[in-house]
């Protein structure tokens, strides 16, 4: 019997550099081939990992394994069902909520789920991850235990070189062979971040020759940590820097205090470095998007609605901000009349659309204030905003 755990770690570990990713993977798979000679003297086999090296030739010499990853008959192995949440852990869920001053546990659990439940194999079978809850439970705290326990840094890495997919990391939609190719040369982002637990499966649809998948963000825990390392990553601040952005634009969004909302942005972007500032609207929308949801509130980027596509909606208890973002490049050496004149044209230019477009009706009547917000970006740290309540 062989069982290999993070077989594709010597991997993963060199996955910025392609060289010596490739050199260590030339050595696993002579290590694995060695097993095809054994075969009549094996019982069992089984190898863990969190990617997919398989078409990278990792088992070329050991080609009958089976893959169980999207099998049905496992699709709940790996996890705490829904169920056995309240069977086996409903004593520490009652101490717990008591910890939390709460009357009703079914509350907590609620929590809970919120925090590690969404992961998915099929799109419908959904597990709870353990580390997290058994976390909780001994700490009677909420955190982002799982997403401190190891790096993302290579996920990050890659992502920096490629601002784009950053914006579409919700809602993907990819087919099973995606799913499965990892070229060391070419990762793609979104099959690297399914396999490694960012990612995780919506839905399974079967309207074509072969099953799409659905990709989503598995629960807050992953999201509120990933964004977090994402915006020190695209400011270069510092992960505490970003911390204290979170909670202060928590405050500001809650309190609909806008002009404190842009002060802290202002903060983020003046902390970029020149030499890595990129003076384009994806790099700034990437940004504002990171800012957006590290504050742990429902934030909608690139909605499409039945007029055009908002750039960002930020849906809240007593708020609703209906966020227009404009990037204007500014000429070099332009006096401040020159700045101030081309920045209220943009701001005027965002609110103008937003009411154009009726981006804001679907929110009328819901008894929440709306507000339209248009933020103008005319250069590293030439930010600013123009707001309107309705």
């Amino acid at each position: 019997m062989v069982l290999v755990d993070e077989y594709d770690k010597p991997i993963l570990d060199q996955i910025g550099d392609p060289g010596k990713a490739s050199a260590n993977r030339e050595v696993l798979r002579g290590f694995y081939g060695i097993l095809k000679s054994m075969d009549p003297f094996l019982q069992f086999t089984m190898f863990t990992g969190v990617s997919k090296f398989g078409k990278t030739s990792i088992f070329s010499g050991l080609d009958n394994l089976h893959d169980i990853t999207l099998t049905e008959e496992y699709s709940n192995i790996c996890g705490i069902g829904i169920e056995e949440l309240s069977t086996f852990f409903g004593e520490h869920i009652k101490d717990a909520s008591k910890a939390k001053a709460l009357k009703d546990i079914s509350d907590l659990g609620n929590e809970i789920l919120a925090w590690c439940d969404g992961y998915s194999w099929d799109g419908e079978t959904r597990v709870i991850n353990p580390f997290s809850p058994l976390s909780f439970f001994k700490q009677k705290r909420f955190s982002s235990f799982w997403f401190a326990s190891g790096s993302p840094k290579f996920l990050i890495d890659l992502i920096e070189d490629r601002l784009a997919s950053y914006l579409d990391m919700e809602n993907i939609e990819i087919s099973e062979w995606s799913l499965d190719v990892v070229r060391l040369e070419n990762i793609p982002i979104a099959s690297l971040m399914f396999q490694t637990g960012y990612l995780t499966i919506g839905q399974v649809r079967y309207d074509l020759a072969e099953p799409t998948y659905l990709l989503r963000i598995p629960n807050y825990e992953v999201q509120i940590a990933f964004n977090m390392h994402m915006l020190a990553m695209l400011t270069k601040s510092g992960e505490e820097a970003a911390n204290k952005s979170q909670i202060g634009l928590q405050r500001a969004f809650e309190s609909g205090d806008l002009d404190k909302a842009l002060a802290v942005l202002k903060s983020l972007f003046a902390s970029i470095p020149y030499q890595i500032h990129i003076g384009q609207e994806a790099y700034c929308h990437s940004i504002f998007y990171a800012v957006l949801k590290i504050t742990g509130f429902d934030i909608q980027a690139d909605v499409s609605t039945a007029r055009g596509r908002v750039d960002a909606i930020l849906d809240m208890e007593e708020y609703v901000y209906i966020i227009e973002l404009k990037y204007e490049d500014c000429p070099a050496g332009a006096s401040g009349e020159t700045k101030q004149k081309l920045d209220s044209k943009v701001l005027a230019e965002g609110i103008a659309k937003i009411k154009k477009k009726g981006y804001h009706t679907k929110y009328t009547g819901s008894g929440k204030k709306i507000i339209l917000a248009s933020f103008a970006f005319l250069g590293r740290d030439n930010i600013d905003m123009a707001y309107e309540e309705l």
